[in-house]
């Protein structure tokens, strides 16, 4: 019996595609400069002239003289641009981490990519773990001053006295220590349109996403919380600006917010995960722990008990649910002989509800799923699913049961009515609906672009389409051998494109970007490169 894909696990399941096939992204910096900029590979070394583009590695200083300038690109395509009278070095580039010290002068920051969770400047009274996107900062006779446009600073001075800077806010640290964060005055050079998308948004946005965007801005981060944020290309065409927030609301859960910037839009949502028990900080073993959860030959140590993905364009927006029971020993051998007692979960619950104005009473359950085992019928396995009828109710429109010891039964799951003995397949009379989802490919065979309909019997229609797509806008295509979508860190991401007669001729369209989950493995692999916070 087939049923609507469920968006939740597809976007886990995408996002942690790339764990496999990452590899280590080159260190080399590329510099470009503007004036009279000297370079030198180390500090026993002397001075020269920096000519034209020059190739930088780890260790390297860059020295600009007054009225000189320089930029710096990272090998993900963040930039540095350094100001008049500075001293940079490239203390450390490292696919864990990057550090850089600003010993004088000013620099601008443009992170993007995979690097954004992942670098930190330091100055003679202050070290900036970089949570964000775009900053500056500059030294001077023992000063250190800091703004953000976009994101998140982490700053500790020399006291080991901690911040959190956020958007639109400046800090100033001394010797002696380290000021309270500032909001930047409206009329500050920095208090441009293009360094306020935050604000921006909110007033864009209804009272749920500005109370999101509020709770994203919070100065109690927990430690094991990471930013990522970069520009790209979506499969249309659209420059998106992407930003995502990892946190950790209690230790048996994560919660992923993805926030996605177009010009003329802007989209944002959320996917939830909770456990039975804590999981670990290294997010990218949460895998092995949901498909442990899953026909485990013994008890599984943890497994998953809710998942909640959640989509929206601030006006319109899907929810889909999925809240499982405990593990229970089942005896599946009507499967198979091989396969005997498996632990599975006692039930599943899978809801799509879709939410906005052109929605009677402002919310509509779409579908819904029931699996159990012993509470419907004592031994026997159960399906429910429930569809909207022709006089938009949610009605059953079909509740199946099997003996899963029976294998007789479970050889004629799909003969209608004629399941015979321990199988049971009871159908709603009348709904009109087709639980068969159609679906297409619209970029072609073998691409990675997958796009399922439904049309329920009252006319209502929804449609999901899920895509894989560079950062330059490229859909991955499986059949191209020499494609290198799935070897480079940050490379792709996951657009998702939600449609709907109910949407009043609106859609909901996202990505998500799946380095934030290896950037968090990275910084918990080993503490000691990363400042306390």
């Amino acid at each position: 019996m087939e049923t609507l894909k469920v968006t939740a696990h597809a976007v886990w399941a995408a996002l942690f595609l790339a764990q496999a096939a990452w590899a280590a992204a080159p260190s080399a910096v590329i510099l470009v400069p503007r004036g009279s900029v000297d370079m030198r590979a180390s500090a026993s070394d002397k001075w020269a002239p920096v000519a034209g583009r020059t190739e930088l590695g780890q260790g390297y200083e860059v020295r600009t003289r007054a009225n000189a300038a320089a930029e710096l690109t990272l090998s993900d395509g963040s930039k540095v641009a350094l100001g008049p009278s500075s001293v940079f070095t490239l203390e450390t580039l490292d696919r864990r981490e990057s550090l850089f010290n600003l010993a004088a002068g000013k620099l601008r920051a443009f992170i993007s990519g995979f690097a954004s969770s992942r670098v930190r400047v330091r100055t003679p009274t202050a070290v900036a773990s970089v949570r964000g996107t775009e900053f500056e900062l500059s030294s001077s006779q023992g000063l250190s001053e800091m703004s953000v446009a976009e994101g998140h600073l982490e700053v500790q001075d020399n006291a080991g006295h901690n911040a959190v800077l956020t958007s639109e806010e400046t800090l100033s640290v001394r010797p002696e220590g380290m000021d309270k964060p500032k909001l930047v005055s409206l009329k500050d050079e920095r208090a441009r349109d293009a360094a306020r998308p935050i604000a921006v948004a909110m007033e864009m946005a209804r009272d749920q996403t500005r109370s999101m965007l509020e709770d994203m801005r919070n100065r109690e981060l927990k430690a094991n919380e990471a930013q990522l944020g970069k520009d790209v290309i979506d499969a249309f065409g659209n420059r998106v600006r992407i930003e995502e927030y990892l946190l950790r609301p209690a230790a048996n859960e994560f919660k992923l917010l993805f926030l996605s910037f177009r010009d003329n839009r802007f989209d944002w949502g959320h996917l939830i995960e909770r456990f039975k028990y804590k999981i670990p900080d290294d997010l990218t073993q949460v895998a092995a722990i949901i498909a442990g959860s899953y026909f485990s030959r013994t008890m599984p140590s943890n497994w998953i008990k809710y998942i909640e993905a959640y989509l929206t364009n601030t006006v319109d927006a899907v929810r889909e649910t999925i809240t499982y029971g405990d593990p229970v020993a089942i005896n599946f051998s009507g499967f198979g002989a091989g396969i005997g007692t498996r632990y599975y979960p006692a039930s599943i619950d899978y809801v799509q509800t879709l939410m906005g104005p052109g929605i009677a009473g402002g919310s509509k359950v779409m579908f819904q799923l029931t699996q159990d085992y012993g509470t419907s019928t004592v031994g026997q396995m159960s399906w429910r699913q429930q569809v909207r009828n022709a006089g938009d109710v949610l009605t059953t429109y079909a509740h199946l049961r099997v003996d899963p010891t029976n294998a007789a039964a479970v050889a004629n799951l799909n003969g209608g009515d004629g399941c015979g003995s321990g199988c049971y397949l009871d159908d709603a009379v009348g709904l009109g609906f087709d639980p068969d989802t159609r679906t297409a490919f619209p970029s072609g065979p073998g691409k990675a672009d997958f796009l399922s309909s439904t049309k329920y019997a009252n006319g209502d229609t929804v449609s999901v389409e899920k895509l894989l797509v560079s950062n330059d806008g490229e859909v991955f295509d499986f059949r191209n051998p020499t494609s290198d979508t799935f070897t480079k860190e940050g490379n792709y991401n996951l657009e998702i494109v939600v449609n709907s007669s109910l949407f009043q001729g609106r859609k909901i369209d996202v990505l998500i970007a799946p380095e934030i989950l290896s950037a968090t493995k990275q910084g918990k692999t080993d503490s000691t490169k990363f400042t306390p916070r």
